[in-house]
């Protein structure tokens, strides 16, 4: 059976994930934790390519978050022929211990 080191959160929010080339691409995120999250996007990337993810986990943020992370698996999305074709799993470069508490507050039961 598989642990995890950080507790997940069934969170969802839109993201924007930009390439180390500038290219961006929006993003749902619906697993999420302190050293990275699960999301559904229309376009993939390799495993081994490094992003900047650009959210806001709800409106009361005063800021959009800027987080570098790796994407680290790729598999077939929801819909194959619908928008969010892919789901790609990243790796924050750098634990985010500050978004337990945001998370926690607006996960879903």
């Amino acid at each position: 059976m598989e642990r995890r080191a950080k507790e997940r959160y069934r969170v969802w929010f839109p993201m924007t994930v930009v390439t180390e080339e500038g290219d961006e691409g929006t993003a749902i995120t619906f697993d999420v934790s302190a050293g990275g999250l699960l999301m559904a996007c229309p376009g993939r990337l390799e495993v081994g390519t490094p992003v900047t993810l650009r959210f806001k986990i709800s409106g009361d943020d005063a800021e959009e978050r800027r987080i570098a992370a790796e994407v680290v698996r790729v598999e077939p999305g929801f819909d194959e022929e619908g928008p969010w074709r892919f789901r790609m799993a990243v790796r924050f470069a750098a634990p985010q211990p500050d978004l337990e508490g945001v998370l926690r507050e607006h996960a879903e039961d």
